[in-house]
C-alpha cells in the first residue's frame, strides 16, 4: 500500500514539473488581439501608412510567436491585411483595415507622379553656374549643360550661341534653366538712336534719317520721328538701325 502511495505522489510531482515548460511554450506562442493590433500598426507606420485593423483586443491568438508573424496586404491595397506565421503554415488570418484615405491617396499620387516623371524624355539645356543680376550679360563661363525633363524646358536653349551676349531681364539664381523669357530681346534698334527710315513705293525706295522712339528687335513694330519733317511714323524693324515704314501718325 505504501509503495502504491509513493508511486502516485511521484507521478503527481512529475506531472506538475513537466507542465511548467509546456505552459511557458504556450505563453510564448500566443499573442493578444491588442498586441497584434499594435504590431500591425507599427508595421504600417514604417511604410508611412496609418490604419486601424479590426481585431478584438481581448481575443488570444495561439500557435505563433510575435516575431514569426508575417504582415502583408492581401490585394493591391492595405484595406485587407493578411497574417501568416513562419513556423506554422496553418496559422493564417485576414483582417479588415480602416486606412487613412487621405494618406493612401497621397502615396498613390506620389507613385503615379514618380512613374510619370521617370517616363518623361530628358533633353540637354543650358543652366547658370552662378547667380546673375538683372542687366548682366551672358558669357560662356556662366553656362553649363544639364539634362532636364522636357516638360520643364519649354523656351529653354539647346544652343549656346543664342545666349551669348544677351542680357538678363531679371536676376536669376545658380542652376536656373535659361529660357527666352529670361532675356532681353536682341535689339537692332534702340530708343533715341539715329536710324534709317526706308519707304518703298513700287520699285522706288526712299530713305530718310530718323530717331527711334522705342527699342525694337527684328520684325517689331515701333514708332520713329523723321528728323526732316519732325513727323512721327511707325514701321517694322528691318535690320540694324533700319526700319521700313507703311504710314504716318499725325
Amino acid at each position: 500500500m505504501e509503495d502504491k502511495l509513493a508511486l502516485a505522489i511521484s507521478l503527481i510531482f512529475n506531472l506538475i514539473f513537466l507542465s511548467i515548460p509546456f505552459e511557458s511554450v504556450a505563453s510564448q506562442s500566443s499573442i493578444s488581439g491588442s498586441e497584434l493590433s499594435s504590431l500591425i500598426t507599427r508595421h504600417l507606420n514604417t511604410l508611412g501608412l496609418e490604419g486601424n485593423p479590426s481585431i478584438n483586443n481581448k481575443r488570444i491568438f495561439s500557435g505563433c510567436r510575435s516575431e514569426d508573424i508575417v504582415i502583408q496586404k492581401r490585394d493591391a491595397s492595405w484595406k485587407t491585411i493578411q497574417l501568416s506565421c513562419k513556423g506554422n503554415p496553418y496559422w493564417t488570418y485576414n483582417f479588415r483595415n480602416a486606412m487613412d484615405r487621405a494618406k493612401e491617396e497621397q502615396i498613390s499620387d506620389s507613385k503615379r507622379i514618380a512613374k510619370k516623371t521617370a517616363s518623361v524624355k530628358k533633353i540637354n539645356v543650358f543652366v547658370l553656374v552662378k547667380n546673375k543680376s538683372k542687366g548682366e550679360t551672358i558669357r560662356d563661363s556662366d553656362l553649363a549643360i544639364s539634362a532636364a525633363n522636357s516638360i520643364l524646358t519649354k523656351g529653354a536653349f539647346e544652343d549656346s550661341q543664342s545666349l551669348l551676349g544677351k542680357t538678363l531681364k531679371r536676376s536669376l539664381k545658380k542652376g536656373t534653366i535659361l529660357k527666352k523669357n529670361h532675356l532681353n530681346p536682341a535689339w537692332l534698334v534702340y530708343k533715341n538712336q539715329k536710324i534709317i527710315i526706308e519707304h518703298n513705293l513700287g520699285e522706288v525706295s526712299i530713305k530718310m534719317e530718323g530717331i527711334a522712339l522705342k527699342n525694337g528687335a527684328i520684325g517689331d513694330r515701333i514708332t520713329v520721328r523723321n528728323t526732316s519733317s519732325n513727323k512721327t511714323l511707325e514701321g517694322f524693324v528691318k535690320g540694324e538701325k533700319k526700319i521700313s515704314i507703311f504710314r504716318k501718325i499725325y
